[in-house]
């Protein structure tokens, strides 16, 4: 038998056994090899079905479309010469998982896009809200705890008597009583501040007022300006020409715009003192060498006579500070001991020494004019040095010791 192949496995025979079978016309049984003797001729006459075969032979039947493929496959096969058979089965496993990938990308869904889950989706909803309530600082409602039997009404803490009512009523109906994280405010505050001093005592809030507020209440008050005065001791005259506070100024009532009632609201929130005990916003604009030589806040019952309530703290809120030189805000009395330090030049920030703040945009600096005890604090004089260059504007709150609590 001749073998005719290649490295693919397929392969092309020959049989002359297989060829006598045919031309005898007689078909050996299924899985038995004939063999007839080499030494005996066989002369088989050519019956009807050896005629039919050899006619086959010699004619055989036109190959259907598959077989042809088939065919010129092999052939086109046996033309590549030296094809290993791992690499051709290599060949073949990565066409068969790229046909894979492809079909299996293409029945991949569109892309929609980032999707939250349920928490995260919650969560920013919540900070969302506490946003809101920081910039609305005057909606404020209380927390509900799980054993909460009752929901206090949404009140505003800076209106005492509605708060104090609400808050009594809440309580009173709550079985178990509320934690003290629950009894206040829903949110908590962040206000930044620095000490400057404890004699007197003074506190710097950064940051305290945004810019589009500030730029609301110089607009309005823009437009009421006139020269600002002096409170006089009984009996004192002063000249017309004097140069004690040169500034011009208007005051405001704190419900004059949104943006004097939220500051108002702020200031209470951190000095813990209504808005009911503070005086109408004085707001004061000091343009070149203007000043306001250094002078007490709070009003001496001995030079002033008796007083129905007294200043004891101030707020100065600084709304510019367009190129400005100078304008510092000095204290001549700062420091322990000094309460009795003699002034020699009450205009000159740099005489006799002291503290100075120098005015920054959006600003708020705290004084106390009185002490714990009550009694006025000396150390509390102050004055605003002249302005060199440039425009300072500030908003002045003073916050006297009766107003809310007036009655009690």
């Amino acid at each position: 038998m001749e073998h005719h192949g290649h490295n693919l496995g397929l392969h092309h025979t020959h049989s002359s056994q297989h060829h006598h079978h045919l031309h005898s016309g007689l078909a050996p049984p299924l899985g038995l090899q004939v063999q007839p003797p080499s030494s005996v001729p066989v002369n088989v006459a050519p019956t009807a079905p050896a005629m039919a075969c050899q006619s086959l032979h010699d004619h055989p039947p036109k190959p259907t479309l598959s077989e042809r493929i088939s065919i010129k496959v092999s052939r086109t096969l046996r033309r590549v010469p030296n094809v290993p058979g791992l690499l051709a089965l290599a060949l073949c496993s990565v066409a068969f998982w790229f046909g894979r990938i492809s079909l299996t990308t293409s029945m991949l869904p569109e892309p929609a896009g980032p999707v939250l889950n349920a928490r995260l989706a919650t969560l920013a909803h919540a900070t969302s809200q506490r946003r809101s309530l920081q910039e609305k600082s005057t909606e404020v409602r209380l927390v509900r705890t799980e054993s909460t039997a009752a929901v206090l009404p949404a009140i505003d803490p800076y209106d005492l008597n509605t708060f104090e009512a609400a808050v009594s009523k809440g309580l009173e109906a709550l079985k178990p009583a509320m934690t003290p994280g629950d009894t206040g405010e829903a949110f908590y505050r962040m206000v930044p501040f620095q000490i400057l001093s404890w004699y007197p005592r003074i506190v710097v809030f950064p940051s305290f007022v945004d810019k589009a507020r500030r730029e609301e209440i110089v607009t309005v008050a823009s437009r009421f300006l006139y020269p600002s005065g002096l409170a006089y001791r009984p009996g004192e005259t002063v000249d017309a020409g004097q140069q004690v506070r040169t500034s011009t100024g208007t005051f405001l009532n704190g419900d004059t715009t949104p943006a004097l009632r939220w500051l108002e609201d702020k200031i209470a929130a951190v000095t813990l003192l209504p808005r009911a005990n503070g005086e109408f916003w004085n707001v004061l604009n000091y343009k070149h060498s203007q000043h306001y030589d250094s002078h007490m806040d709070s009003f001496d019952p001995k030079e002033y006579g008796p007083q129905p309530s007294q200043r004891i703290a101030t707020v100065i809120v600084v709304l510019s500070d367009d190129k400005l030189v100078g304008g510092e805000t000095v204290f001549k009395r700062e420091g322990k001991l000094n309460a009795k330090k003699s002034i020699s030049n009450w205009t000159d920030c740099d005489a006799d020494g002291g503290l100075k703040y120098k005015p920054r945009a959006g600003d708020a600096i705290l004084f106390w004019s009185a002490r714990p005890d009550g009694k006025l604090d000396p150390h509390a004089l102050h004055g605003s040095c002249p302005v060199v260059t440039g425009d300072k504007w500030v908003a002045v709150k003073w916050i006297r010791d009766q107003g809310e609590y007036r009655d009690e």
